[in-house]
């Protein structure tokens, strides 16, 4: 089973962040799920809001500052004063620190008109990395891992879901996606076995409480999310 801390360690240091990332690989996770966005001027960059407001006090769309801009806004104060040095990421950084460590759930953060560049620019910067089968990419808007999957079918592509889906398979399938990333509450395990015999990956977020992580063990879940990486320690 996947060990994937989510937004790096999201529990024990600022979400997203180099630190975060940091714990991550301290803890001997497996992977990191992260979330990329576009800044204004079409850089790949680590964050989850399309607002800066509840990291950084700043009523500022991410897209509407270039990349070193971004550089300069402290995103870690928020969660203890011991983080007020750390910056938003590029996505080129994040590989850089992480490569042969962890591998990469990257979530697409999209506005709709700038899908098209965001996916182009993603797979040239994975395949200049080396990083093409350390990643898995989601998204909730599965339109869009549809495409990325049509024109780079090497990439492995899963769709988001918040909600019980009335058919999974064919959500999947819809999407030509390898997999689903359900909301951990709509896990259950008729869901897993279906899944699973189809030959596709299921994998959740985000789970913090121990009976929740030990329930979906036992149905044998592929993989994980949690901020908190201790709680998914074998016991």
């Amino acid at each position: 089973m996947l060990k994937i801390g989510h937004r790096g360690a999201a529990g024990l240091a600022p979400e997203n962040t180099r630190a975060s990332f940091e714990k991550a690989m301290e803890a001997n996770l497996d992977m990191i799920e992260i979330d990329v966005q576009l800044s204004k001027d079409n850089q790949l960059i680590v964050f989850h809001d399309h607002n800066l407001r509840r990291l950084a006090g700043i009523n500022k769309k991410v897209n509407e500052l270039k990349l070193s801009e971004l550089k300069k806004i402290d995103i870690g104060s928020w969660f203890s004063e011991q983080f007020a040095q750390e910056r938003i990421l590029s996505l080129a950084e994040v590989i850089e620190l992480v490569k042969g460590h962890l591998q990469i759930n990257i979530e697409l953060k999209v506005i709709r008109r700038d899908h098209n560049l965001l996916v182009k620019k993603l797979v040239r910067l994975l395949k200049e990395r080396d990083f093409s089968q350390d990643v898995i990419i989601s998204s909730f808007d599965h339109q869009l891992i549809k495409s990325l999957k049509q024109t780079n079918p090497e990439l492995q592509g899963a769709i988001l879901v918040a909600s019980v889906p009335v058919d999974p398979l064919r959500l999947i399938r819809d999407a030509d996606a390898d997999g689903i990333h359900p909301h951990y509450l709509t896990v259950t395990e008729e869901l897993v076995k279906l899944v699973k015999q189809a030959g596709l990956m299921i994998n959740t977020w985000t789970v913090n409480q121990q009976d929740e992580i030990t329930r979906l063990k036992n149905l044998n879940i592929d993989g994980i999310m949690t901020d908190y990486p201790e709680l998914l320690v074998e016991r």
